[in-house]
């Protein structure tokens, strides 16, 4: 389901300019977790095991906290890094310290994480095995997506769940398939079909809403990428923020585009704006209703420079499959752009 994040900030007659200045990197972070699968507190949990890294990010460290700081500051010291252990059936979640690479906190846990990019292509390259569905992947006649929900949670005799990852089959052209949803035990790295064409809680009819996937990159979770903004009006600073593109926001499931910081001249007028939750209803209670996860970014046509690790500052409004009408575009981040009085954040999200 695309949707699109957009904020919006008003400003009196002239012509405004902006400043921006990149604030975090990716560089500590993928030090960290090309590393942390070496630490001998990991490998207690990890060696001889089939494992997944699913997610290395930053952790927001005053999101639960009572005390706020009155200053911007640069990208936080705490991390999450979460593996799927597939040998014991269990998540392996470890929070540490980019300072402090020796002092980590490890929980197990029997939570179902959403699957990573990398996670949902082997679970396609399980499903190519298959004869009759990988004959027609590989002859065009159907064509993969990611469905919703993304995971297949059913619950074993004892209680258990066994991860499997969904997968949409939507049929091309006059052939002989039908729209379908299976799952891809990643346990025991098998194909799972369901009566009905899908798992409950889903459907597979024969129309489907919205433009077809482009099969384009999306972002995973914990991608870094934000900077600090200066808006100006001749000699005059009107606004000050930290803007947190969707793969780098905070929350469980991610918060969409983040204003954190912001001053109008001079005086703190919001800490934080975003929108942690969001539950998404459909018609007639067909399926779900789903709290959608706000972090996957899709591609959106915006012309510019890139000033960040995931935003490009643009001299022309950019476009989200809404403007567009296509699921396709040439930059994945978020755009930055003064359309009139206006200065615009955009960026472009999907679940399934």
């Amino acid at each position: 389901m695309p949707k699109t994040g957009r904020k919006k900030l008003v400003y009196p007659e002239g012509n405004l300019v902006i400043k921006i200045s990149p604030l975090d990197s990716n560089k500590a972070l993928e030090a960290t977790s090309n590393s942390l699968i070496k630490h001998p507190s990991v490998q207690k949990y990890l060696k001889r095991k089939k494992y997944r890294m699913l997610s290395c990010e930053l952790v927001d460290s005053e999101v639960d906290s009572e005390i706020k700081s009155s200053r911007p500051t640069t990208s936080s010291d705490l991390y999450r890094t979460t593996f799927y252990d597939y040998t014991t059936n269990r998540t392996i979640i470890v929070d540490g310290h980019l300072n402090k690479r020796s002092s980590l906190k490890i929980i197990e846990s029997n939570s179902q994480p959403m699957p990573s990019n990398e996670e949902f292509d082997e679970a396609v390259e399980i499903l190519m095995r298959d004869s009759e569905i990988g004959s027609a992947i590989r002859k065009k006649t159907l064509q993969i997506y990611r469905p919703m929900p993304p995971l297949i949670n059913e619950e074993l005799p004892d209680g258990r769940i066994e991860r499997t990852v969904a997968i949409g089959l939507l049929p091309e052209g006059n052939g002989p398939h039908q729209h379908e949803i299976v799952g891809v035990n990643m346990i025991h790295q098998t194909v799972v079909r369901f009566e009905g064409g899908a798992p409950k809680m889903s459907m597979a009819s024969s129309t489907t809403c919205g433009l077809p996937p482009a099969g384009q990159p999306i972002t995973n979770k914990g991608t870094p990428g934000q900077i600090r903004v200066t808006v100006t009006q001749g000699r005059t600073t009107l606004w000050t923020f930290t803007a947190v593109r969707p793969a780098a926001s905070s929350g469980t499931n991610g918060s969409g585009i983040e204003l954190r910081f912001v001053n109008y001249r001079g005086k703190r007028v919001l800490y934080r704006a975003h929108a942690p939750i969001l539950n998404i209803k459909y018609d007639n209670d067909a399926c779900g209703p789903y709290r959608d996860w706000e972090y996957k970014e899709g591609m959106i046509q915006a012309d510019g420079r890139d000033v960040a690790p995931g935003f490009r500052h643009c001299p022309t409004p950019a476009k989200t499959i809404l403007e567009a009408g296509t699921d396709t575009g040439n930059f994945l981040g978020t755009a930055i752009y003064v359309q009139g009085q206006e200065v615009v954040l955009v960026s472009e999200m999907e679940a399934g």
